[in-house]
């Protein structure tokens, strides 16, 4: 339990770390328009029934976010699929509106890690780093931008600082990630991701080579949205590319509540 609690107390450290920038806006930051109060987010299997009609398979995620009126974060928690709370985080600001600190907390409200979020002399994100119940550090995330802000690099570090992945970005001319190559801990290139997008600038391909056999495989990931009035995408279908068909992987939709 501990280990799938610390991944994905750092999968959530890093969603803030995701834009070219932090505002001190997070429904910004998390590629959210309009005053959203909350975000309520369930994950399904998705296939194909005998007629080739998308269908819901079982559901594997549910997570909430919600926001306070100035669109700071105030907690994401992760519910287990009999709707129990697994975690939580409950972010804290500072006089900027910057995300400061995260405290996770389990179901029981006990405090069993902290994400801390440090900012250069701009206040602009360069570091996050995740502690563990005993204040002990698990993993470090340290981000390069270039002269424009945009994040040019990030080094995902151990407990002892050493990294163990980083990739390296490029950009399209609307400012989105092209490209991103990844490099493990012996500094030899595993992967590359190359990344198209719609006009709601939400990514509908995906291509990943995958460098770590003998023989370099690729694979093509592609997405589907349905959106409300405000831009935000409210399904989200994960198709794998078989050839020329589709398969369906996973369907996330999204209850979004706003002020």
């Amino acid at each position: 339990m501990k280990n799938i609690v610390t991944t994905l107390m750092l999968v959530f450290a890093l969603v803030a770390g995701a834009a070219t920038a932090q505002d001190g806006r997070d429904v910004q930051d998390d590629g959210l328009f309009g005053p959203v109060k909350k975000v309520d987010s369930k994950m399904y299997d998705a296939a194909y029934d005998r007629h080739d009609n998308l269908v819901n398979g079982e559901q594997l995620e549910h997570l909430i976010t919600e926001y306070n009126a100035r669109g700071q974060r105030r907690s994401m928690t992760y519910m287990s699929v009999a709707e129990d709370i697994i975690f939580r985080t409950r972010y804290k600001h500072d006089g900027f509106g910057l995300t400061t600190l995260e405290h996770v907390v389990d179901n029981q409200d006990k405090v069993i890690g902290r994400t801390y979020y440090i900012y250069d002399a701009n206040l602009v994100l360069k570091e996050i780093y995740v502690e563990d119940v005993e204040r002990q550090i698990e993993n470090r995330l340290l981000i390069k931008r270039d002269a424009t802000g945009r994040i040019t690099q990030r080094s995902y570090n151990d407990q002892f600082n050493d990294v163990y992945h980083r990739e390296v970005y490029t950009y399209n001319d609307e400012g989105l990630i092209a490209t991103a190559v990844v490099y493990d801990r012996s500094k030899a290139k595993i992967q590359e991701k190359r990344y198209e997008y719609d006009q709601n600038l939400q990514p509908v391909s995906y291509t990943l080579f995958d460098y770590t056999e003998d023989e370099p495989e690729v694979f093509v990931t592609l997405f589907e949205y349905q959106y409300d009035d405000h831009g935000n995408w409210t399904s989200r279908t994960e198709y794998n590319l078989n050839g020329d068909r589709k398969e369906p992987v996973y369907t996330t939709r999204r209850t979004i509540e706003y002020f």
